[in-house]
């Protein structure tokens, strides 16, 4: 007996968390007769918005009729979401922050859990993905196809499984949602300040009910064009050779070829090991659809069919100047450092480069171009008054084309002189090179590095759902259910088997006695042997305006390559060699494709009834997840390996393959399976009509991420390592519990307060795993583990809004709210970790939103402010953990109604221009800053 009650107790406990995701049973048998929300995620009523304060009336009621802890965004018309992308409308809700991909909304975290921790969905089926990772690009779907998205912070047992942090449902429209026949349009002009161009963007619905409104078709379709430019600073190679703590300048002070380790020849330094400034331009094009049809055919039974159809295309082109401040171990003393200056601390701050001084030209580009496609139909039939059940099929592909098309490119300049000068109080330093470097400066080819990966995923779903509500005293439904996924993702890599062979005059050309090189172009530059590149290769500099706004003496504009040119001339080298080399190859070693199976089965039961005279509601739930993962991918065969002595005199390691590496590679496949039961509680108390008291609990899960379950290995001879991936994992566990206050004093006013505790069992890590014994020998395994390591998260939302439709007089009464603030503190269970005081990569400790609106007699204007704090990006940074510095940015948007049917918009995105920066350490060791500049937005809506 005493076990049977802590197994309920444990239960009870499990479930305390699920806050955000009852939104999915939150109706009862007779509301999905009214409104027939087929999808078996969520059944809520849809009230139509007009403006800011109905979208924030629903919003408002979504949240308080809902089971658990949840928010929402609601879009009626077409072109009328708040924001102009998704990312950057969910950073408003209380507990979620963004990172952005050049100043545009990309991806989010979730009460301080970000990528692998959170899943989203579109009509509650997963969405397949473009990239190699499990983590979701919010920049991929366009705003106009939308009607909402909700963020449920905690799970109830009938919602998708896998987000420690979050589940994020996005929907589409379905044409019962409008009366009739309705055609809306928007179209808008977009002026990036630092392109100067205007670019379009156009989106269009149609829809219509046919029958007796027992038929409905919608479509919806959007276009726009973007170009964006990104001005920048990297500062990379905050390290040191000795037991200091910060990087060192080093010199050959006596000039025998080798650094000097002595107090006169190596000093402490602020400035990094290279300096690097970065102008990137990107042109993007999206094209989106979304069809959906919706059937009756009888007052019992409701089919739905959607879809949607995203392709995202850019094309960018990053150009990069850099500066070593060091010299290189293999030319000691080339360039010369000198004119030295120190700060208070006696670290350098400023120095001169002469004698070779070198500035290197880079020229990167990372290509996107993808199609997404997601198309799910879905039957609910009410069997009779008490029994609802629902079908659900859905398949979704994703593509990335890239087979190469990624572009590392490394040439080297020289001038007389480059002074470096940190010492004038900006957060970037002083640059003066002296004669200034131009496009017809002498340049010698150094690295071209060809890569990229093509993704392949595909994702196919089904879901069988039932409520029943048994008219019963205490019991108000039962939901339950079977949920079946599968999902198998194909990387295929390429990349330049040897980015360096035309470097330094082709010194590697030793090693490949096939090529015979045609060494003409070589010569010594700058005290380097280098091919030195035609001018026709370079182009003169594409930008100005450099870092227009920031502090300091920047470099002026420099050149750039025609990669065509280039490789032209790599050609007239060694034709063989070029095409061999430096031409991107398929790597199969490197490929992969990961597979996951999971079978789900849950039941949930939701009572009602009255504690201490007042109403509750109580749902208990459990879901059990088996989950089988598969791999399949070149590996190395340990087994099959064979050693002989090496015989190369000059080599540091002992021995050598007998063969070749290749030789011992095979294509393998792997396989694991693993179950999980998460029970789940929901506890809602109606203190008052207008005061709701919430309690929840569950257990939860994430998986590991996808490039940790991919086949491959490989064996590093001197160190006697083996290094391995794991398709073995498992997922991260927690537990976690929410409760929450929340004051409901208007239709558009609510005070609430939430704080929640994760409780992470164990991460998924990469570190030593045991020992393998390969042909006699043992080398140390290092792969990815399910650590031992866990983590406690705890934090706290405050969130207020408030229309003063009733307490200003006049004009004023127009006039709003919005405000909330989220605290996120997290502590690792290890000793060590606790000693770093590090918090969670990604993870702000303070974050607010601050909103002032105003809406009347059709004007409509919105103020926006959102500010994070310093966030942690990477505990193992070159030079100590790295950090972004805290970041606050204003957004402006205002609208006008000309008449019943035509609107107009206007916005203004970064108001003030404000810029982002990074450091290591410290904050005077800046490691990266950007400025993208303001974004403005003028358009039109057409409702018919």
């Amino acid at each position: 007996m005493i076990n049977k009650k802590r197994n309920t107790l444990s239960l009870v406990i499990g479930a305390l968390v699920m806050v955000s995701q009852a939104f999915a049973q939150e109706t009862d048998t007779e509301e999905r007769k009214d409104e027939k929300e087929s999808s078996t995620y969520t059944e809520v009523e849809e009230i139509q918005v007009t403006g800011i304060r109905s979208s924030i009336k629903t919003s408002l009621e979504m949240k308080r009729d809902s089971i658990n802890v949840m928010d929402s965004i609601v879009a009626e018309d077409i072109g009328k979401f708040p924001d102009q992308n998704i990312a950057e409308a969910l950073q408003r809700m209380s507990g979620i922050t963004i990172t952005r991909n050049a100043g545009e909304g990309q991806k989010v975290t979730v009460r301080g859990l970000g990528g692998d921790y959170n899943v989203t969905t579109i009509n509650g089926r997963r969405m397949a993905s473009e990239h190699s990772s499990r983590d979701f690009n919010y920049d991929l779907i366009a705003a106009e196809l939308l009607k909402g998205v909700e963020v449920y912070k905690s799970p109830v047992a009938k919602t998708q499984e896998g987000g420690i942090g979050s589940v994020i449902n996005i929907r589409t429209r379905r044409p019962m949602d409008f009366p009739g026949a309705v055609f809306q349009a928007s179209a808008k002009g977009i002026y990036e300040d630092r392109t100067q161009d205007i670019n379009p963007q156009a989106s269009f619905l149609v829809s219509n009910t046919f029958f007796d409104g027992r038929f409905g078709a919608l479509l919806t379709a959007v276009y726009s064009e973007r170009t964006l430019r990104t001005d920048g600073y990297e500062g990379e190679g905050f390290y040191n050779e000795t037991d200091e703590d910060w990087i060192t300048v080093r010199q050959d002070m006596n000039g025998d070829g080798k650094f000097d380790p002595t107090v006169d020849g190596e000093y402490g330094t602020i400035i990094p090991g290279y300096v690097r400034y970065t102008n990137w331009q990107d042109t993007r094009e999206r094209i989106g659809a979304s069809l959906a049809l919706q059937w009756r055919p009888r007052d019992d039974i409701e089919v739905n069919l959607d879809s949607i159809y995203s392709s995202y295309n850019t094309n960018g082109e990053e150009y990069q100047i850099s500066f070593v401040t060091y010299d290189e171990d293999w030319t000691p003393g080339i360039p010369d450092v000198t004119d030295l200056g120190f700060n208070d601390e006696g670290l350098v701050n400023s120095l001169t480069l002469t004698n070779g001084a070198m500035a290197e030209l880079l020229n990167t580009s990372l290509p996107r171009e993808t199609e997404t496609y997601q198309v799910g139909t879905n039957v609910a039939w009410d069997v009779n008054d008490t029994l609802t059940l629902a079908f659900d099929l859905s398949h979704s592909q994703s593509t990335n084309a890239n087979d190469g098309d990624n572009r590392y490119i490394v040439a080297r300049g020289f001038v007389d002189e480059i002074n470096i000068d940190q010492s004038g109080g900006n957060l970037l330093p002083d640059i003066t090179m002296t004669p200034a470097l131009s496009h017809t400066s002498p340049f010698g080819a150094h690295y071209s590095y060809n890569s990229g990966d093509e993704i392949a995923d595909k994702v196919s779903e089904f879901r069988f759902d039932g409520t029943w509500n048994p008219e019963v005293e205490l019991v108000s439904s039962v939901n339950f259910g079977l949920n079946f996924g599968e999902q198998a993702k194909d990387r295929k890599a390429y990349s330049s088997p040897n980015a360096s062979i035309f470097s330094n005059a082709g010194a590697q050309f030793e090693f490949y006695p096939e090529y015979d090189p045609d060494m003409s172009a070589a010569e010594n530059i700058g005290g380097f042997d280098l091919f030195r590149l035609p001018a026709d290769i370079l182009v003169a500099p594409r930008f100005d305006d450099f870092l227009d706004g920031e502090p300091g003496n920047h470099p002026a504009p420099w050149a750039s390559f025609d990669y065509d040119k280039l490789f032209a001339f790599y050609e007239s080298i060694s034709p063989g060699a070029a095409n061999d080399l430096i031409a991107a190859q398929f790597r199969p070693n490197d490929s992969y494709e990961v597979g996951e199976e999971t079978l789900a089965v849950y039941l949930q039961t939701d009572f009602e009834s009255n504690l201490l005279g007042l109403p509750y509601t109580l749902n208990l739930g459990v879901r059990a997840i088996e989950t089988t993962a598969t791999s399949s991918g070149f590996s190395l065969d340990p087994d099959a390996v064979r050693f002989e002595p090496n015989t190369d005199p000059d080599s540091a390691q002992e021995l050598q393959y007998v063969g070749e590496l290749a030789d011992y590679q095979y294509e393998m496949d792997f396989d694991d399976r693993y179950t999980d039961v998460l029970p789940s509680m929901n506890f809602k108390w109606d203190l008052r009509e207008d005061l709701v008291y919430r309690l929840s609990a569950a257990k939860v899960i994430t998986r590991p991420s996808i490039d940790s379950l991919k086949a491959y290995s490989y064996v590093n001879l001197r160190e006697y390592e083996l290094y391995a991936s794991n398709p073995g994992l498992e997922p991260m566990r927690a537990n976690q519990l929410d409760t929450a206050l929340e004051w409901y004093f208007s239709d558009y006013g609510a005070l609430t307060g939430a704080l929640f505790f994760k409780d992470i069992e164990s991460f998924t890590e990469y570190g030593r795993n045991g020992t393998r014994t390969i042909d006699g020998y043992e080398f140390d395994v290092y792969s990815s583990i399910n650590g031992d390591d866990g983590a406690k998260v705890r934090g706290a939302e405050l969130a207020y809004q408030q229309a003063f439709t009733d307490l200003l007089p006049g004009i004023w009464d127009g006039l709003g709210v919005q405000l909330n603030y989220t605290y996120v503190d997290s502590e690792y269970e290890s000793a060590e970790r606790r000693q770093l005081g590090l918090p969670f990569a990604g993870m702000p400790k303070n974050s607010y939103n601050a909103v002032v609106y105003y809406e009347r007699s059709g004007i409509q204007a919105r103020l926006a402010y959102n500010w994070r704090g310093k966030v942690m990006t990477n505990a193992e940074a070159w030079g100590g953990p790295s950090w972004d510095a805290d970041y606050g940015q204003y957004d402006l948007s205002a609208a006008y109604d000309w008449n019943d049917n035509v609107n107009f918009q206007f916005s203004i995105n970064n108001l003030t221009n404000e810029r982002s920066w990074s450091y290591i350490a410290r904050p005077d060791q800046v490691a990266g800053l950007e400025r993208f500049g303001r974004l403005f937005n003028l358009g039109v809506n057409a409702n018919f």
